[in-house]
């Protein structure tokens, strides 16, 4: 069976026309920005995070961090754009922390500037729309449903027994059933599984 060309003129001008809307449905923030950190694009998660002003913002065109917080993001960045480097920047500031990776990309052309891909580490290990997939396809009860997006919060059996006004061995038994639905020997693989999700962005 053939490869397809993802590169051929067909396949090229597709990608341009749908290019947006395909970095919108990326459930990872994802930023463009030049050497100076000029910011030149944003899909709509990276908007969503800049307007919170959690810990980014952007500032006189620039993308940076909001006072206080610590990163280099800014030289980060510069050397993303201008030596070809990929680094993993922790941000951290007001209780609140954010990891983000700097990455290459090349020029198209040699009149073109190289810039950068900055994107935005996520903030919690599952959307509602990968979550509600998991429960679909592994056909997963209510009751589990909400044992797993505990789990998947970094809440203790016995938190969630409490937040769901059930006894603990309730819970402790979701989650047998939840290992055993998802094929996982330990609490831990079980998260792995809910996580292989591809990341994707809740729905427009």
């Amino acid at each position: 069976m053939d490869t397809p060309d993802s590169n051929s003129a067909e396949g090229l001008a597709l990608a341009s026309r749908i290019a947006p809307a395909l970095l919108d449905q990326i459930g990872c923030g994802l930023l463009i920005c030049d050497a100076d950190a000029v910011l030149r694009y944003a899909n709509r998660l990276a908007t969503n995070e800049l307007r919170g002003k959690r810990l980014l913002q952007v500032k006189g065109g620039q993308l940076c961090c909001i006072d206080s917080v610590s990163g280099d993001l800014a030289g980060a960045i510069r050397q993303a754009a201008e030596h070809d480097r990929r680094t993993l920047v922790h941000l951290e500031g007001h209780a609140d922390r954010l990891v983000v990776t700097t990455l290459p990309l090349p020029a198209a052309d040699s009149a073109s500037d190289a810039h950068a891909l900055v994107m935005i580490g996520r903030r919690q290990a599952c959307t509602d729309l990968e979550l509600e997939l998991v429960a679909a396809h592994y056909g997963l009860t209510l009751a589990e449903r909400k044992v797993l997006a505990g789990l998947l919060r970094d809440a203790r059996p016995s938190e969630i027994a409490d937040a769901h006004s059930v006894k603990l061995t309730t819970v402790r038994s979701h989650i047998t059933s939840l290992r055993l639905k998802l094929g996982a020997r330990t609490i831990e693989g079980l998260l792995l599984r809910a996580i292989e999700v591809p990341p994707m962005a809740s729905a427009l």
